[in-house]
């Protein structure tokens, strides 16, 4: 009995210890705490040879001098391998750009793993002192290229990259120099013990300061520049100055307090241990939440998605922004299933190494991000049931986004990705050497790509044809070559060709971290590789001869004056450049009530910088404005709107923008049924919520609130209420009428994962195993097309609101070919012609070869082309053309035995001429279905009076002159005319 009474008199003790301790559901552990996760398992970087000892080798010399061209004696000299990678030479896996350069905040916790663990610096193979005269030399040397820098007492570090054996080399010790600045909190007081890293841009070597009690700091002895400077501090995040000028000026660098993300997970209200996720920009993190909370740090104030897992369960991914310093939110385990996916190829074998990521039903957040080995099985999930976006990637291959919905249980998805046409190559310098991380540009198309650290790129283009490739390096020079797609040997070769050397000056002294920006009037634009150092020189190497426009800019000051330059093969202009200080536009940002609204972004039109964001005081400062120009000033917070306008002036008086607080608005978002809906869109809040519940802060229009609520397969509603009382009630979503149907082969059999979309909507579906679908009708549109689609076989189906059932009958794409001819009526080699298919939306495009002629397949359906890249819709002939289902020649321009027609008309705003081929009685009022004509022209808002058309086969057509967006009260204008024919047509009085 006694043992029952204690048993009894226990278990009053932790009911009560759960009621206080946690009031809803029993108690839980402390939540695990997941910090910024250890460091990062940086590359090795592994030393590369440079000696070939005391046998035969190559020899490379130089001279060490003072700024002032003086020898400096005693100076040490230090090599390394140019392929020695370093801090510098490393890019972010997420974006591809130089981790130095990438603007991702997350990007600076990765930076600062290189500075603590001291790894990623320039590492000296061998080293040698200079002579009386300055002079050193290295003996015995293997390889084709090197790094040499110098260093000695008095002076800054200098360094030479790409040294070539026989090359002599001049290192200018520059003066040392320092930056000096403070470290602060968010609320604008000093960081006493902040940690200050420095990196040369141009010599790779640290430096390392600690701040003071007021959080001012100075790194001393410094040599060549820009600077990328990183501050850290204990329960701050990491904050990067990212191109620092030595000496220009005090920085005054702000660190935000980490955030704090706790997320419970329950399963039937009560804790449940799972697996969390977070996924944001550059941000990927996962641990289990023990006892079912668990809590991340070191988190930035952005929007990131976390999900849960466990077992066979899984919470519905929920879209964050971590405004405060402790967000809490709960995750609640429902019926889930997982996504099995194989990427195989047209053949049906495994696409090498893909990459994945799920993304929410929109394709707006991602989830989670795969990379797996080729040919292995990928598991999305378990997550909770519904309709997300997947997306797949691999080099060689068409990008693919499809819908993917999760079912309970397993779901298998097999993601047929169709084989790109690629251009491929390398990139190499004058002596043939490869030329690392050189962009090159493809035209007519006017992709880029990036050269990877051995000069090679690939990248994939519309079609085969004949493309001209252009690379460029401010320092190696620049090299185009053509070639004719597909290709894997191209070779872009740099050369010095036509320079340009810009001194960028200031207040009268060269200014370091300067940048160049030259271009050509509508044929392509060039920019330095690298910002200018201590002496202010931008060198601008490698340019086609011209006359080209140029700017430079630096993020202190205004950029220059444009000015012209005319440059010349094998020559070298000498252009000095100023820069003006500029000066800034300072302020603060409070409530109605007056107290400071931190987290702001402001900027100012004309927009002439970046926007900055103010600190916990409401402060801001937006630098290097002109001065005495009035500018207006915007302020956005998402809990906040601004209903007056506010102006300042740069230099002038502190303005102060006052923001009204949104007013917070609850409500519950259900069917006609009374059934939550769980996931939907209320203005710009993407919401999931188990129950359809909502409390959000939500801009007023006056005493009203007026916004708009959506959701995937329900009509969209627009809620127009008064904004008293807060709570909305139930917002009551009327479901969308459904097309369904079937998706078969030619064959007869049904077609299962085919992707199914119309025209007209934002969302797609995907076939069952039966071949069947069901897709919400389009909102606020009648008729509409149905498509569908799976790898290179395709249908699309006119449909309407009233149809209930469509059948879809999957056809190969349509072998197009013919040859493109210019005005003057020879074939046009190497340019491209856009298209849009008129049933889908669907873009499409291809590039000519050599002799002007184009072969590519295209799904049948109704286009739209024109020709030349980047045309205007108006005053641009376009060419409209249906596709059949068989083999089809079709020339664009003038062909040989081709008809010319030349039209005089009045021209009108809105209005469009059609030249339809046949007898056309009588169009619609505006005539929209001529875009859909069997073969024609049309110009939206021809340029002029007379207008000239090219490339008509001989016979009867049909002009059309009419409204295009709107009817009109005399209606479209019909004429017919036999070509090929005399003389001009008039249209009109």
């Amino acid at each position: 009995m006694r043992k029952w009474l204690v048993i009894s008199v226990a278990s009053v003790l932790v009911f009560v210890a759960v009621a206080v301790l946690w009031p809803i559901g029993p108690r839980a552990p402390a939540p695990a705490v997941i910090r910024e996760p250890p460091a990062r398992a940086l590359p090795s970087f592994e030393s590369v040879e440079v000696s070939s000892g005391t046998s035969e080798g190559l020899t490379l010399t130089g001279r060490v001098l003072d700024p002032a061209g003086r020898p400096v004696a005693g100076a040490d000299v230090f090599l390394a391998a140019s392929a020695q990678k370093t801090l510098t030479s490393v890019r972010c896996d997420e974006c591809g750009l130089a981790l130095l350069a990438c603007p991702a905040r997350e990007s600076a916790q990765h930076a600062w793993d290189f500075f603590e663990q001291a790894h990623g610096f320039l590492r000296s193979m061998l080293s040698v002192r200079t002579d009386a005269q300055g002079r050193f030399r290295f003996d015995h040397l293997v390889g084709v290229s090197f790094s040499v820098w110098a260093r000695a007492d008095g002076f800054g570090a200098a360094m030479r990259e790409r040294a070539a054996p026989g090359e002599p080399v001049e290192l200018y010790l520059p003066a040392p120099r320092s930056i000096s600045g403070q470290v602060v909190d968010d609320a604008g007081r000093g960081l006493p013990g902040a940690r200050v890293h420095a990196v040369s841009r141009k010599v790779p070597l640290p430096s390392e300061a600690v701040t003071g009690p007021d959080g001012s700091f100075t790194l001393a002895g410094l040599g060549e520049g820009p600077f990328y400077v990183l501050a850290s501090a204990k329960g701050f995040l990491p904050a990067v100055e990212p191109q620092v000028e030595a000496g220009a000026r005090v920085l005054r660098m702000r660190l935000e307090p980490s955030r704090t993300l706790e997320v419970r997970v329950t399963r039937q209200g009560q804790p449940a241990t799972a697996l969390v996720r977070l996924k944001a920009d550059h941000l990927s993190r996962e641990a289990r939440a023990e006892g079912g909370v668990v809590r991340f740090e070191d988190l930035y104030p952005d929007s990131l998605v976390v999900s849960a897992e466990a077992g066979g369960w899984g919470a519905a991914p929920r879209s964050l922004t971590l405004s405060e310093r402790l967000t809490r939110v709960t995750l609640e385990l429902e019926e889930a299933g997982s996504l099995l996916i194989t990427v195989v190829d047209e053949a049906g074998e495994p696409v090498p190494s893909p990459q994945l990521v799920l993304h929410t039903a929109r394709g707006n957040d991602a989830i989670q991000a795969q990379k797996p080995s080729t040919g292995e099985l990928v598991r999305f999930g378990p997550f909770s049931v519904g309709d997300y976006v997947l997306e797949c990637r691999a080099q060689g291959f068409r990008d693919v986004r499809l819908p993917a919905r999760i079912k309970p249980g397993e779901t298998a998805l097999e993601v047929e990705m169709a084989r790109a046409t690629v251009i491929a190559g390398h990139v190499l310098d004058q002596y043939g050497r490869p030329a690392p991380n050189v962009s090159v540009l493809v035209q007519p198309t006017g992709e880029a790509v990036l050269a990877d650290g051995e000069g090679h790129f690939s990248v994939p283009v519309p079609s085969p044809g004949l493309y001209e490739l252009h690379a460029h390096h401010s320092e190696w020079g620049g090299g185009q070559v053509k070639v004719t797609a597909p290709t894997e040997d191209a070779k872009l070769e740099l050369e010095p060709r036509a320079a340009i050397e810009v001194t960028v000056t200031a207040e009268g002294r060269r200014v370091e971290g300067a940048d160049v920006v030259l271009w050509v009037e509508g044929d392509g634009i060039f920019r330095s590789d690298s910002s200018s150092g201590s002496d202010g020189l931008v060198p601008m190497r490698g340019l086609p001869p011209g006359t080209y426009s140029m700017v430079a800019m630096h993020p202190d000051y205004l950029p220059s004056e444009r000015q012209k330059v005319e440059v010349a093969d094998g020559q070298t202009v000498r252009v000095t450049v100023s820069l003006e200080s500029g000066n800034p536009l300072s302020g603060e940002v409070v409530d109605t009530r007056g107290q400071p609204v931190a987290g702001a972004s402001v900027s100012v039109l004309p927009r002439m910088s970046e926007p900055v964001t103010t600190d916990a005081q409401g402060h801001f400062e937006v630098r290097a404005l002109k001065p005495g120009r009035p500018y207006l000033v915007e302020a956005r917070h998402p809990g906040y709107d601004q209903h007056d306008r506010v102006q300042g002036s740069a230099g002038g008086e502190p303005v102060r923008v006052v923001l009204t607080a949104r007013e917070t608005f609850t409500g519950r978002v259900v069917d006609q049924n009374g059934e939550p809906v769980r996931r939907f869109r209320l203005d710009e809040h993407d919401v999931t919520s188990t129950d359809g519940r909502f409390e959000l802060a939500l801009a007023t229009a006056g005493d009203r609130l007026i916004v708009s609520v959506e959701a995937p397969g329900f009509e969209p509603l627009m809620v127009d209420k008064p904004s008293k009382p807060n709570d909305l009630g139930e917002l009551v979503l009327q479901r969308a009428p459904l097309v369904t149907g079937l998706v078969r082969e030619e064959g007869g059999g049904p077609v299962s994962d085919a992707v199914v979309g119309c025209d007209a909507c934002e969302d797609s579906v995907m076939t069952g195993p039966d071949g069947r679908f069901s897709l919400p009708s389009p909102a606020f549109v009648s008729k509409f097309n149905v498509s569908a689609r799976k790898g290179r076989l395709s249908a699309s189906v006119p449909a309407s609101r009233e149809d209930r059932a469509v059948e879809l009958v999957l056809k190969p794409a349509t072998h197009l070919s013919g040859t493109v001819y210019q005005p003057n009526g020879t074939p046009a080699a190497g340019i491209q012609v856009e298209g849009v298919n008129a049933d889908r939306g669907e873009p499409l495009s291809f590039v000519t070869g050599p002799d002007g002629r184009y072969s590519v397949d295209v799904a049948p359906g109704n286009y739209r082309f024109s020709i030349g890249s980047g045309r205007d819709f108006a005053g641009e002939p376009a060419l409209l053309v249906q596709v059949g289902e068989s083999e089809r020649r079709m020339d664009f321009g003038p062909a040989p035995g081709s008809a010319s027609l030349t039209v005089r008309l009045k021209t009108g705003q809105g209005k469009a001429l059609w030249v339809i081929a046949g007898d056309v009685r009588s169009v619609g009022n505006p005539p929209r279905e001529l875009l859909r004509a069997s073969y024609g022209q049309m110009v939206y808002q021809p340029r002029g009076d007379s207008l000239t058309l090219q490339g008509f086969p001989p016979g009867r057509y049909t002009l059309v002159w009419a409204n295009f967006h709107s009817d009109s009260e005399e209606g479209p204008m019909l004429r017919t005319v036999d070509l090929p024919t005399s003389g001009e047509v008039v249209l009109g009085p």
